[in-house]
């Protein structure tokens, strides 16, 4: 069971370490309490071991990914500013994943059947997780070159934009996941492997709130009037 002050606490984090810390410690509560330990042991700071007592102390009621998840916060690709940043696109993807028991939306323009995304996406499904997934076609919108159907052997609902219910030379352009209607990442990055790993993006992750299951609602609300189709 989750403490209730877990995204307070991890608020509080992020306002009294350096980002750099900040990261460390998430990268710490994805490999769990030996990985906390080895940082508390390393850090020379007693702020930073403070909060590696704390961590353990979160470790003990909520789940790894989630308590990482609400450390990081923002995800970054692409090259170095000299400015500390959490870098994280990929893991985040796939923590947010992992993370989803109920249901899962993913929107992504380019879409592809990226390794590390295939399997964590296949595990969802293996424990009962309703995935939903919204991407552009080139039979709807001849721009987008990639002809292939993303994730084939996923059990999931399919939607699509189709060419009729669309302006002409609009693309379905958003890239959003929405985890259990509580959990959004909103950012610039495609769901494909450069974009994981390679491009300058970045990504927003929205933890409670009203917004999440905002936007998974009107996604519904666009399907329930046919503006989105099923495959």
């Amino acid at each position: 069971m989750r403490f209730p002050d877990a995204a307070t606490w991890a608020s509080t984090v992020a306002e009294r370490l350096p980002p750099t810390d900040v990261v460390k410690l998430a990268y710490a509560a994805a490999n769990g309490t030996q990985a906390v330990d080895e940082l508390r042991a390393q850090s020379g700071a007693a702020i930073l071991r403070d909060f590696c007592d704390q961590l353990l102390e979160q470790l003990s009621a909520n789940d790894p990914v989630y308590l990482a998840g609400l450390l990081t916060g923002a995800a970054w690709t692409g090259p170095e500013s000299g400015i500390s940043t959490s870098r994280l696109t990929a893991a985040t993807v796939i923590d947010l994943i992992a993370e989803a028991r109920r249901e899962l939306l993913l929107v992504s323009f380019a879409t592809q059947t990226e390794p590390g995304i295939s399997a964590a996406l296949a595990a969802a499904s293996g424990r009962g997780v309703s995935i939903m997934l919204l991407t552009e076609r080139h039979t709807d919108n001849h721009s987008y070159s990639n002809a292939a159907t993303p994730f084939p052997d996923l059990t999931a609902i399919r939607l699509h934009w189709p060419a009729a219910e669309r302006p002409h030379g609009a693309a379905l352009h958003a890239k959003i996941i929405v985890v259990d209607d509580h959990v959004a990442l909103v950012g610039s990055a495609n769901l494909t492997g450069r974009a994981m790993e390679d491009n300058l993006e970045c990504g927003i992750l929205i933890r409670g709130g009203k917004q999440p299951r905002a936007i998974r609602e009107h996604v519904m609300s666009l399907y329930m009037a046919g503006r989105l189709r099923r495959l």
